[in-house]
């Protein structure tokens, strides 16, 4: 699963104990690697990239290959069948021990009575979507549950703009995705801050019929922004509180766009369904706690290893 500053506990914890990491045309960033000097310590890192350049530029590789993938990874594939046979025994204890890992710290948000939970929220949507959903994401917290809680297993099927950080990405790269693959459901997942950067977009979707299905994510913060001052600036929240956010539902509606605003947990199906069942395009404003946190959290400058659980605790 993912890695890095919002991975999975598994994840990171694998990547600091294991002696070998291939790394497939990563650019080792540093929301990946935390403390680039105690990334996988233990490790042979081997190198595929076809770029040069980023070969030993962060990270420094073992082995390295230089090259398309399309011919450097069926040359891997076959060196791995000549040993297929042992490897699967050899390294069933290592799968488990993962695996365990995973089970034990699984990604999960709060589940409180009168607030609707991030995680119950994309479950849903991913409950009343097809297989071949492409989501669509903006950037913040909304962006890193997403990532933990969607299934990525598909290639093109999950659009972010990632450690770029651009805000007000997600409507137009979900207007193009439809545009593209008209076949498709498209879920563009955003938040009140995020959503207000390109929100004239919705006269677009109107205009032409663009049928792309908009979740926000409101918790009338910029919330990554916000979590990183709750927990490391001694709650000094400068410029990231917007508690006086427009009525998101009403701007969509205005602009040709169906909206609707969700508040409490037990309409939670029944508001996906309505969203999923409005013909062209629709909004659904979610309001979420104000604190909620993404975890877990890898501060920056620590350890892959050194990673916040929940409750403000190190693991």
């Amino acid at each position: 699963g993912m890695a890095g500053m919002h991975g999975s506990y598994a994840a990171n914890m694998a990547i600091t104990e294991c002696d070998l990491l291939v790394a497939i045309g990563t650019r080792f960033d540093d929301r990946l690697t935390g403390d680039v000097e105690n990334f996988a310590p233990n490790a042979t890192i081997v190198h595929f990239d076809i770029d040069k350049v980023e070969i030993n530029k962060i990270v420094h590789a073992d082995i390295s290959v230089n090259g398309d993938l399309r011919w450097s990874l069926p040359r891997l594939g076959e060196k791995l069948a000549a040993h297929e046979t042992h490897l699967a025994d050899r390294y069933s204890a290592w799968r488990q021990h993962v695996n365990s890992l995973n089970q034990a710290h699984p990604f999960r948000t709060r589940d409180l009575p009168s607030a609707v939970s991030p995680q119950r929220l994309l479950e849903e949507i991913e409950k009343q979507t097809p297989g071949d959903t492409i989501y669509v994401t903006d950037v913040g917290q909304h962006q890193m549950w997403a990532a933990q809680f969607l299934p990525l297993n598909k290639a093109r099927h999950f659009l972010t703009s990632g450690g770029l950080g651009t805000m007000g990405y997600g409507l137009p790269a979900a207007m193009g995705a439809k545009v593209g693959k008209p076949e498709a459901t498209v879920v563009l997942v955003t938040g009140d801050g995020s959503i207000l950067m390109n929100c004239q977009e919705f006269t677009t979707l109107y205009k032409y019929g663009i049928d792309v299905k908009v979740v926000v994510l409101h918790n009338n913060v910029l919330g990554m922004v916000n979590q990183w001052q709750r927990l490391f600036y001694n709650g000094h929240c400068a410029e990231s509180v917007i508690r006086n956010n427009p009525d998101l539902a009403a701007i969509a509606t205005s602009m040709g766009v169906p909206g609707k605003t969700l508040h409490e947990p037990k309409d939670l199906a029944r508001a996906v369904a309505g969203l999923f069942a409005t013909k062209g395009p629709a909004l659904l404003d979610v309001f979420i706690p104000e604190d909620e946190n993404v975890y877990p959290m890898v501060p920056g400058g620590k350890r892959l290893d050194q990673m916040v659980l929940g409750g403000d605790a190190p693991c």
